[in-house]
């Protein structure tokens, strides 16, 4: 049993951790920036390209799916980016208006498909147990690259490379963990090290990669779906590390 679980929980653990490592410190600029719905707005186009594509295409290859999600998401990126210079007192309500839009737009196209539901449910929530190494191999090199640029280049912090970059992380990871997840591992551990002055990556990291632990682990132990079981480990990992610090201030 135990080798079992670790062949299921290896590759979703190696993702998940990947997702924390990438996430935390863009969760932090988003954040600091105002636009914690951007998140889930690309992710959610993101993912109206992904069902559009199998839907349109027969069995359509992965690299054809990830390519026209990437595609969709460095575009809505650049517009998000002229939203922010034309528009900014406007540009949170016009975020969230793109991922109703998008979203409505994802239950439309799979309105008469056979397994719309299914299709829906793997948008939202992911099915991170279900994640292979070879999955984990795939993506490697863009996260690798995303986290790279944003530690070793202050300039990627800047303009459009901050959406650009995001737009890569989120389209690779939404494809793994679902839209919920994706704004859960963004945004809970920001919040959560959002109090404290100093160190404020390395505590998110640790948030996150205590919160991927303990959700997946979970998932497994009690064969619950991992997305919500993961979105519920990144609030209680938060509201412990808010807890910590307000604790400290008193």
């Amino acid at each position: 049993m135990t080798a079992d679980y670790l062949e299921i929980m290896g590759p979703a653990l190696a993702v998940g951790l990947l997702i924390a490592l990438v996430h935390a410190p863009l969760g932090i600029e988003v954040l600091r920036r105002g636009i914690v719905f951007i998140d889930l707005a690309i992710a959610q186009i993101a993912g109206l390209s992904a069902v559009t594509v199998n839907t349109v295409i027969d069995e359509p290859s992965r690299a054809v799916i990830q390519g026209v999600s990437l595609l969709s998401a460095i575009v809505a990126a650049g517009f998000f980016r002229w939203v922010e210079r034309r528009l900014p007192d406007e540009q949170e309500a016009i975020i969230g208006c793109c991922f109703v839009l998008a979203a409505s737009a994802a239950l439309l196209v799979l309105a008469n498909h056979p397994h719309g539901g299914e299709e829906m449910e793997h948008i939202l929530s992911g099915q991170i147990l279900f994640v292979t190494w070879q999955d984990v191999a795939a993506n490697l090199p863009v996260y690798v690259a995303v986290l790279g640029l944003w530690l070793l280049w202050p300039g990627a912090r800047q303009g459009y490379w901050f959406f650009l970059l995001l737009a890569l992380a989120i389209t690779a990871s939404v494809q793994l963990v679902g839209v919920f997840v994706v704004f859960a591992s963004l945004v809970l551990p920001a919040l959560a090290v959002n109090p404290w002055r100093e160190g404020k990556t390395r505590r998110a990291w640790i948030v996150a990669a205590g919160s991927v632990i303990a959700g997946i682990a979970l998932s497994a132990l009690f064969d619950l779906p991992s997305g919500p079981l993961l979105v519920l480990a990144f609030a209680v990992f938060a509201i412990g590390c808010r807890s910590l610090a307000f604790r400290r201030q008193c």
